[in-house]
């Protein structure tokens, strides 16, 4: 929990967390219109943490308590970077019978750029596939490159060395609000 997060809401606790999340579940369950999709977010910094914020939100996704249940999973907090973790919520949603065909076929790691992970869940996605919801798709994201830009920095190298860990490199860049309507190439323009 960051200081500019705990300003900015408000919210110092977990259970404060966990009760504003459910403010907004219901909100998004009372006012679906079926124009979008929704991803149940699972958050927790433990994993004791983690079970408890599931076990508290896990009926959103529940077609026997909601016809128009979220259709899926964003994994945050612990349940982004922890793989034990994440085999352990992916045995309890099939057990629960909440990742099934058409109801649950997503799930999406928030702020997981390693490509390592990129590997891992796509592994893990292959498997749910073959063994339970064809249906089913992994998606991540990385804000790593936005926050960059926003920061006048570009990706300019990558170090790629056998058995050795992947590194991309970033420097500072042209930063200058004259160029918003260039229209020429970046290496043209600089």
């Amino acid at each position: 929990r960051s200081e500019a997060g705990q300003k900015a809401t408000g919210i110092t606790t977990y259970q404060e967390a966990v009760n504003a999340t459910r403010i907004n579940n219901d909100y998004f369950m009372k006012n679906r219109n079926g124009n979008c999709k929704f991803l149940n977010v699972l958050q927790g910094e433990n994993h004791t943490d983690a079970e408890d914020w599931y076990q508290q939100m896990k009926d959103y996704c529940d077609p026997k308590k909601y016809t128009d249940h979220f259709n899926g999973w964003s994994m945050g907090g612990q349940n982004m970077c922890d793989i034990h973790l994440v085999l352990k919520r992916i045995v309890a949603l099939r057990f629960d019978g909440l990742l099934e065909k058409g109801l649950h076929d997503f799930m999406h790691f928030l702020g997981t750029s390693k490509l390592e992970w990129a590997v891992l869940l796509t592994d893990l996605q292959r498997a749910i596939r073959k063994y339970h919801n064809e249906n089913f798709t992994i998606t991540f994201d990385c804000a790593s490159p936005f926050l960059a830009s926003a920061n006048g920095q570009v990706y300019t190298d990558i170090e790629i060395k056998d058995k050795a860990k992947w590194v991309y490199r970033m420097m500072a860049s042209a930063d200058d609000k004259g160029f918003a309507k260039e229209t020429k190439a970046f290496k043209d323009a600089v």
